[in-house]
């Protein structure tokens, strides 16, 4: 090797704790410092800071010789190894917070599905129990209530209240009683009336027979009462019309307390047939004078209004049933001399 040949050495630089620099061809271990604490009140930046470790490794700075072109002198160059930049702890921290409401609003949507789930279940279990029928009582709960109900006398049952003119009311009476009422308000128009009699031949289809006082022995007009809530059809009232014909009557009454179809009230207007339903009816007794009001009402309820009467005997009927069936009907209490029947009405069901 030439004698002016020079070798290159590498040369490194180190700071220590007092601040003087060194060189030296070995390498300087790495050393660590403790960093003095603040004393001053930190803000919370540095207070976040300061929760870091206080001991930080510092990384010496290595020199390395280079040639510069054209010269043999070496050139320090320095490089600085920078520590790792540590991780953001503000994130982390937000997306526990996040995870933290999560699982606090799933555990609150349970706890108010636990508390509704119980409230339907106690709703359902008293709806069963108001409709279950109510079991005995033990004896002393019986015994209980006895003495409670010594103690606590109650107030009397209030007597069933009286009827009064309705519809229904009206509805409710028996043939024979319906064509009492209604021969009594045709007596408050003025007209003198004559009600039909029983036996196998029956009226012939005249319930009332109605005259005028000036002459009570010629028949004016003559009356038709239907107990029933049924609407009355055109046939029926062209069947009164042949009788009023076979009578040689122009004029007629149909009283029902329903109601006519139609058509029935259409021909009931051009044969000269006034027809009266069940509200006229109650409208015309209401227009009546107090008075007159509960004098027909006194006469109806003194009797059994309900029960109806035979057509062939003229005395009230019996309920009777079928040894064969649970079928029940009206039938004459002269059974089996009188073997006339009725049908149970709506109000008898």
């Amino acid at each position: 090797m030439p004698a002016n040949t020079k070798v290159p050495q590498e040369i490194y630089v180190w700071v220590d704790d007092s601040g003087i620099t060194h060189f030296s061809n070995t390498i300087k271990k790495e050393t660590s410092i403790s960093v003095p604490p603040v004393t001053n009140s930190p803000s919370p930046e540095q207070a976040q800071k300061q929760e870091k470790p206080t001991e930080q490794v510092v990384q010496q700075q290595i020199v390395k010789p280079t040639l510069q072109p054209h010269t043999d002198k070496p050139v320090m160059q320095s490089q600085v190894i920078k520590p790792p930049q540590a991780v953001n702890g503000g994130n982390v921290n937000g997306f526990g917070f996040m995870v933290l409401m999560l699982v606090m609003a799933v555990a609150l949507r349970l706890v108010f599905n636990t508390i509704e789930k119980e409230r339907r279940e106690k709703s359902r279990h008293k709806k069963i129990r108001e409709l279950r029928p109510e079991a005995n009582p033990i004896p002393s709960q019986k015994t209980n209530d006895i003495e409670l109900a010594e103690t606590i006398r109650p107030e009397p049952n209030p007597m069933p209240s009286r009827p009064f003119w309705t519809l229904e009311f009206i509805r409710s009476l028996e043939w024979r009683e319906f064509e009492k009422l209604c021969a009594t308000v045709l007596e408050t128009r003025g007209f003198c009336t004559e009600l039909g009699g029983f036996g196998m031949s029956g009226d012939g289809g005249k319930d009332i027979q109605i005259y005028m006082p000036q002459e009570p022995e010629r028949p004016y007009a003559i009356a038709q009462c239907k107990a029933q809530r049924q609407e009355i059809k055109v046939d029926t009232v062209r069947a009164f019309r042949g009788v009023m014909a076979a009578q040689n009557v122009t004029k007629g009454f149909f009283f029902t307390s329903g109601k006519f179809y139609k058509k029935a009230g259409e021909f009931g207007k051009d044969q000269q047939i006034e027809l009266v339903t069940g509200d006229d009816l109650l409208a015309e007794i209401t227009n009546l004078p107090q008075e007159k009001q509960e004098s027909l009402l006194q006469d109806i309820v003194s009797t059994d209004y309900k029960t109806p009467t035979c057509t062939v005997c003229g005395i009230k009927m019996t309920r009777r049933d079928t040894q064969k069936s649970e079928y029940q009907f009206w039938g004459c209490v002269n059974f089996p001399r009188c073997k006339n029947k009725m049908e149970l009405r709506w109000t008898d069901k």
